[in-house]
């Protein structure tokens, strides 16, 4: 495969154009599937991009040599396609836009467990104590109610504690400046937008319901999620900021160990070679970024005592 253009739209916005010659899609075209000539060719295309030396050594060579960082998988789109000649393609991609990094360290988060309904802890007792327990005089059901909420109440503060993690990191998004590319953002917003609507699915609450009880309209909402949403991918773009900074990008070797225990079901489906090595780097300096902002800042412990309500 030939490299023909590689060019910058907005800032972070990139696209490749690159071609393949007959010879490469005859290739392809031998282990192709399909019903019809035209989806043979379609599969043969894809077999062609994605082989380990196809489109993989393009852009290795192409992002090096502008000194790139891909934040997205590119997608893909076919050109010109014909069998005597082979086909044009071009990927476009998302690299770490020119951000300015602010201060990474010092960061403090409460932790706040969800206060517990008395109902929650009478089925906990109805559910997971038997009749002699509940049998017991005044003295034993109280003791009882103490030991059940104290165990709701640790498992809810852990559940808290990584709560405030996340939270403590997504404030490093508010020290990361500059312009991002608009359809970065919205990729990152409907995202977003899709992890809220299966959040309502598994509570069973209509988002009638939701905005009624938050006492907002929707475009209220839509303004506050569009919020979140970017401050979160800039707190992800500013973990790689972090681990540039602070030499926390794992060795050639550390990858090779990650890529052989890819799990599609936490890693995504494979790609093509170079895209899934740069994956796996950016997960681990992530987690290492993350491990270093933890280390390095302070989330405040919850009550000593919980918080039980009649409703909630």
């Amino acid at each position: 495969m030939i490299l023909e253009h590689l060019y910058q739209g907005e800032p972070g916005a990139w696209k490749i154009t690159f071609r393949a010659s007959a010879q490469e899609l005859a290739r392809a075209l031998q282990e192709a599937e399909g019903q019809t000539e035209q989806d043979r060719l379609a599969d043969a295309v894809n077999r062609a991009i994605l082989a380990p030396d196809g489109f993989s050594t393009i852009w290795t060579k192409a992002v090096e040599k502008a000194g790139l960082t891909p934040v997205t998988d590119p997608d893909f789109s076919l050109q010109a396609l014909n069998k005597d000649e082979g086909f044009r393609a071009s990927a476009t991609f998302f690299a770490l836009p020119p951000l300015e990094l602010g201060r990474y360290t010092g960061f403090v988060q409460a932790v706040e467990p969800r206060p517990i309904r008395r109902l929650t802890i009478e089925l906990e007792i109805n559910q997971h104590h038997g009749p002699e327990d509940r049998a017991a005089d005044e003295a034993g059901k109280a003791a009882l109610r103490r030991r059940v909420t104290a165990e709701i109440y640790q498992k809810r503060c852990r559940q808290a504690e990584e709560l405030a993690r996340r939270k403590l990191l997504v404030q490093l998004g508010d020290q990361v400046k500059g312009v991002l590319p608009k359809k970065l953002a919205g990729i990152s917003y409907f995202a977003e937008q899709r992890r809220f609507n299966l959040s309502l699915q598994a509570q069973g609450v209509n988002f009638d319901q939701y905005l009624q009880v938050r006492g907002q309209t929707v475009e209220q909402f839509r303004a506050e999620l569009h919020a979140d949403s970017e401050r979160k991918l800039r707190s992800q773009l500013g973990l790689l900021l972090v681990a540039r900074r602070e030499g926390l990008w794992p060795a050639d070797a550390e990858i090779d160990a990650a890529l052989a225990a890819w799990d599609e079901k936490k890693d995504g489906e494979r790609t093509f070679p170079a895209n899934d090595r740069n994956k796996a780097a950016q997960k681990l300096a992530r987690q290492r970024a993350s491990d270093f902002i933890l280390a390095r800042s302070t989330l405040l412990p919850p009550p000593a005592e919980p918080t039980v309500v009649e409703t909630l």
